[in-house]
Parts: structure tokens; sequence; C-alpha cells
């Protein structure tokens, strides 16, 4: 498993792509792999001032 850090890091730097067009949704979640096989599901919430802040991860069994 990776360091919550570096899920962390890889998790803000894809999260422009997943950011949802109704700026009334106030959670986000998504899945990516860290390559070999790595696959992680994370998990973020809106802040008062529209910031999105990363809650959580957890591993995803393949």
């Amino acid at each position: 498993m990776h360091a919550e850090r570096q899920i962390k890091l890889i998790a803000d730097t894809l999260l422009p792509g997943f950011i949802p067009k109704d700026p009334s949704e106030n959670e986000l979640t998504f899945h990516f792999t860290i390559p070999p096989n790595k696959s992680y599901k994370v998990n973020y919430k809106k802040s008062i001032k529209n910031e999105w802040i990363f809650i959580s991860f957890e591993p995803v069994e393949s």
C-alpha cells in the first residue's frame, strides 16, 4: 500500500477531471490505479469556500 500523502498528491492532481458540473454537489468520490496494480477510492467534500478537501481513501481490491 502507498502512503496517504502520496495517494492524496495523486488524487489532488486528478481531481480537476472529476469535479461535478452541478455546483450544488458537496461530495465527490472517484477511483484510480497506481501501476502496476494498486487501486484506491478517494473521497472529497466541498468546503464553505467552494474548495474540494481530501477526506479519506481506501484500497480497492482488484
